[in-house]
């Protein structure tokens, strides 16, 4: 039983798709450079803890699996590697992985396909082990320990 298919669609859906697509990675840049909670952390600097604006960090005191991304990805595209894995220790293998994905799925819709995923168990399970993978190198090599 396969849970991922790859299923013929038409042009116009493909034309949606390739939006799409642009549209996430447009807000994935500008989410990097505007962060949102650093408004909040500006204006009530008393509330965080910490110099990062992650809320999860300030309330628990651990960082998230994604604690670091923002820092991360300016550095990923500066090809600064090590840079990258100082801020997160996944973030090389995220970025590359979900550049890949992206890559992948433009390169299906030019030419009228698309990627169907079924949600299951199994998928749950991994989605659940991967980001449990990602928090746990966060906490023990992330850059605030």
């Amino acid at each position: 039983m396969s849970f991922v298919r790859i299923q013929k669609i038409s042009s116009s859906e493909a034309w949606i798709i390739r939006g799409i697509l642009t549209g996430l990675i447009a807000f994935g840049f500008l989410i990097t450079r505007f962060y949102p909670f650093d408004l909040v952390r500006y204006y009530f600097p008393d509330h965080f803890k910490y110099e990062s604006s992650c809320i999860i960090l300030n309330v628990l005191g651990i960082p998230c699996p994604f604690c670091g991304m923002s820092h991360a990805l300016e550095e990923y595209l500066k090809f600064n590697f090590s840079g990258s894995n100082y801020y997160n220790p996944s973030s090389v293998i995220f970025f590359t992985f979900l550049g890949l994905f992206c890559l992948f799925i433009f390169i299906l819709s030019l030419f009228n396909y698309k990627i169907s995923v079924t949600f299951n168990k199994t998928t749950l399970m991994l989605f659940i082990l991967a980001m449990l993978t990602i928090w746990i190198l966060n906490i023990f090599y992330g850059h605030l320990n």
